[in-house]
């Protein structure tokens, strides 16, 4: 197993299996869910779980069912993030009590929590600049393809 330490004390290594695998059953549910075709390009894919959220928001819901709905979208949409733009999983340790599995730019300048990131969006606390919540996640989706191009000066730097 390769670790890596930066100066910022933020350890990165391999995403554990077991976690990958339940992410794999996870991704698998919201595939049947959203019915998902294996020739269904990313980007249509994403579109697909961006409307689902819309859906999602407009009715009520338990907080047990927008956890359940945030990681099965947020699986999948981690699993297109790694098929059309070449993201990893790795776990990270920022050194303050925040590890978990992160999707990661091929250059590791950039990381996000799929799962996290979701789940802001359906809890209502992906707050636009407009004082609204935004459902992001077509955009982001966009937004992370050239991402690395802006080189900023540590790795790691968390988005969503």
């Amino acid at each position: 197993m390769s670790v890596l330490k930066n100066d910022n004390s933020i350890t990165v290594t391999p995403i554990e299996s077991e976690t990958f695998n339940l992410l794999l059953v996870e991704e698998e549910k919201a595939v049947k869910l959203l019915e998902v075709k294996e020739t269904d390009n990313p980007c249509d894919v994403v579109t697909k779980i961006m409307n689902y959220i819309e859906e999602l928001l407009q009715g009520e819901h338990n907080s047990e069912a927008i956890e359940n709905y945030a990681i099965q979208l947020g699986a999948l949409w981690g699993r297109m993030v790694i098929n059309e733009l070449n993201w990893t999983y790795k776990t990270i340790d920022f050194g303050n009590g925040q590890k978990s599995f992160y999707l990661v730019s091929p250059e590791e300048y950039f990381c996000c929590n799929p799962l996290y990131f979701i789940n802001k969006i359906l809890t209502e606390k992906n707050i636009g600049l407009d004082g609204n919540n935004d459902n992001t996640v077509l955009l982001l989706f966009n937004m992370m393809r050239d991402i690395d191009n802006q080189k900023p000066k540590t790795k790691y730097q968390a988005i969503s």
